[in-house]
């Protein structure tokens, strides 16, 4: 059992970064990191961490995570450890390291501007960041580096059972402006892995495929997740669908945990079923029904569950996907998460009823960091999320607060209008946004996905059929080259600058 944090854990994360910072032998008490490498340990030869073309062993695992967590304990300073990798073994082998020879851990974004991981370096108060290479980005020590000092370091193993457990603080993807660090205690995810115990059913036979950006929380969640359960686990250095379906054909007994940009992207890919998928685990955003559909035929047999959750909240709620649920439903609220939905003068809603919605819940995260400062989460925490509860006490959702807007007096959800286009054949993805616009406010202008079977006009018709007229876009335009965030998300930024800036074709 996870037990409860402390009385005063609250009071000792609120503190800013001024702190001192972690310096001997001792290493902090990390409940995931001894569970997995005691896991390791157990079976040194098996192979357990797959990635390209070659196999870790389970031996060979344990040990690169011991020569890279004495390598951060023989820095001089370790107390505060940024990561800026690429998605490799040695990115979570140094994760894990770092859970044990850090305070708190930062999960940065190599793809991030130079200029963008010095600000996080500096403001957040980083004793070192560790890299593919040495400086780069500029300062960093080499992972390769950490190892081969760790090798030579002669720091004895000692575990201080009062030390406060390790934080880790990760970044949203940023799709709407700039990434937001959030920070969490161990024991949070620790209560996630109980949570999600039951509908992830992984074992120790399984082969859990992680196909996403490891600087993602998603998929770190993954990877750990799959070790902390004793499972082997396979990472890709890039999303491709081929190898991913490769790898599921080859070992059987797979689960996946995935986005649904990548589950379309697995099926479109697929040129005959895959059985060897028994468990898909989807979150990030809402699962199009078609794509569901899809899947059933991709996977067939896999159990298809959407979890709601997001990275301040982990997992909220879930459920087995079914052909005849309506689109808005995300599932029951796990146990121990207690589930609001307020209207804007913060009284509940009734059931059916659309408003704002606030979750209570021991898995949720700690509080942002923003320019090097922490601020502790509210009791109920609201990430912007809009939907509803229904009769049965099910959660449904519709969309995003900040990105709702007005159009000749009504009330514009772009994901409504997004979720109808999705699922016209022809159109890949879509992004709905209002353009300020003197007589109606705003005017409605959809950014689809290329290619397109149909014009203008045979959509607009199509619309017709699930939506009232005044929510369907008057302008259209096509980006081929569609692009998203590290976690398969649209990058609706993007989208927007490329809007604004006219380079989007119009479509006719």
């Amino acid at each position: 059992m996870v037990g409860p944090v402390r009385p005063d854990r609250r009071r000792r994360l609120s503190d800013d970064f001024a702190g001192p910072a972690v310096r001997g032998s001792a290493v902090m008490a990390s409940r995931i990191a001894l569970s997995i490498l005691e896991h390791l340990r157990t079976r040194p030869g098996a192979p357990v961490l797959h990635f390209g073309t070659g196999t870790i062993s389970a031996g060979d695992l344990a040990d690169r995570i011991d020569r890279l967590s004495r390598g951060l304990r023989s820095l001089d300073r370790h107390g505060r450890i940024g990561i800026a990798m690429e998605t490799a073994p040695d990115t979570l082998a140094l994760f894990i390291a770092s859970l044990i020879a850090a305070r708190e851990t930062f999960v940065l974004d190599p793809s991030w501007p130079e200029a963008t991981i010095a600000h996080v370096t500096a403001s957040t108060g980083l004793d070192a960041v560790v890299a593919q290479m040495d400086a780069a980005p500029a300062g960093a020590i080499g992972a390769e580096t950490l190892a081969r000092m760790g090798a030579d370091a002669q720091v004895p193993f000692s575990m201080d059972e009062d030390a406060a457990e390790p934080l880790f603080t990760l970044f949203t993807s940023g799709s709407t402006g700039m990434p937001k660090g959030c920070r969490r205690t161990e024991t949070s995810w620790l209560r996630s892995f109980e949570a999600d115990r039951a509908l992830a059913d992984l074992e120790g036979r399984d082969l859990v495929l992680v196909p996403g950006n490891l600087a993602h929380s998603l998929f770190l969640y993954a990877a750990v997740r799959g070790l902390w359960a004793g499972c082997a686990i396979a990472l890709f250095p890039r999303f491709r669908p081929d190898r991913v379906l490769a790898l599921a054909d080859r070992f059987g007994d797979c689960a996946m945990f995935a986005v649904p940009t990548q589950l379309s992207a697995l099926c479109a890919a697929a040129e005959r079923r895959h059985p060897g998928v028994k468990r898909v685990l989807l979150t990030g955003s809402k699962l199009p029904s078609a794509v569901a559909g899809q899947a059933r035929h991709t996977f067939p047999g896999a159990a298809l569950i959407e979890f709601y959750g997001t990275t301040e909240l982990s997992y909220v709620a879930a459920r087995h996907v079914d052909a005849n649920d309506p689109p808005s439903l995300v599932g029951k609220p796990l146990a121990g998460v207690d589930v609001m939905v307020v209207d804007d003068a913060g009284a509940p809603c009734p059931p059916g009823a659309r408003g704002r919605v606030f979750v209570r819940s021991g898995m949720a995260f700690d509080g942002y960091v923003r320019n090097g400062r922490f601020e502790p989460a509210e009791a109920s925490i609201g990430v912007g999320d809009a939907g509803w509860l229904d009769e049965e006490g099910n959660l449904h959702l519709d969309g995003r607060i900040d990105r709702m807007f007005q159009s000749s007096g009504r009330n514009i959800v772009p994901e409504t209008i997004e979720a109808a286009l999705a699922a016209m054949e022809g159109i890949e993805a879509a992004a709905v946004f209002g353009i300020p616009d003197p007589v109606r406010e705003h005017r409605i202008v959809a950014v689809l996905k290329a290619p397109v079977a149909s014009g203008r006009s045979a959509i607009v018709g199509g619309l017709k059929k699930s939506l009232p007229p005044y929510a369907i876009p008057g302008h259209y335009f096509e980006c081929g080259d569609w692009p998203l965030t590290v976690s398969g998300k649209p990058d609706l930024v993007t989208l927007r600058e490329r809007l604004d800036g006219g380079t989007l074709e119009p479509l006719a």
